[in-house]
């Protein structure tokens, strides 16, 4: 397993093939590992070395020049009956998208997490810093 950024076309036509009767919806999710203290972490399901704060994955990035810490986006998919379909609650329908054996597959975002969390190795313990000086 190992999460990427996808070409667009392709994901689509991927999550089509793997829910061939409904409508699938593009978008991305901010990758939430419940329960997992904060630190640097390494995975083999990530290229590189990512932080965990507030139970969510962060990755440094160079944009514009300047080195940010941002949250760590993950390619998804919701699955609906119909384009106007409103989901009031989307544990059921609303996938991840990561790559196996080539291809790309999909699991339901709320079983991501506890699978992910099998296989991270912590490098660095931290300590959450506030913001709040009062």
């Amino acid at each position: 397993m190992e999460i990427r950024i996808f070409d667009e076309e392709a994901l689509q036509a991927a999550a089509q093939k793997a829910f061939p009767d409904a409508y699938v919806e593009i978008t991305q999710g901010d990758l939430y590992l419940n329960g997992k203290e904060a630190g640097r972490y390494r995975a083999p399901w990530l290229n590189q070395e990512f932080y965990v704060s507030t139970e969510y994955a962060y990755i440094d990035q160079i944009e514009n020049g300047n080195r940010i810490r941002s949250k760590l986006h993950i390619p998804c998919v919701l699955v609906k009956q119909d384009p106007y379909e409103v989901i009031y609650d989307a544990r059921s329908c609303f996938y991840a998208a990561y790559q196996s054996d080539g291809g790309i597959m999909f699991t339901k975002y709320v079983e991501l997490a506890p699978q992910l969390g099998k296989d991270m190795e912590l490098i660095e313990a931290l300590t959450p810093v506030s913001q709040c000086s009062i």
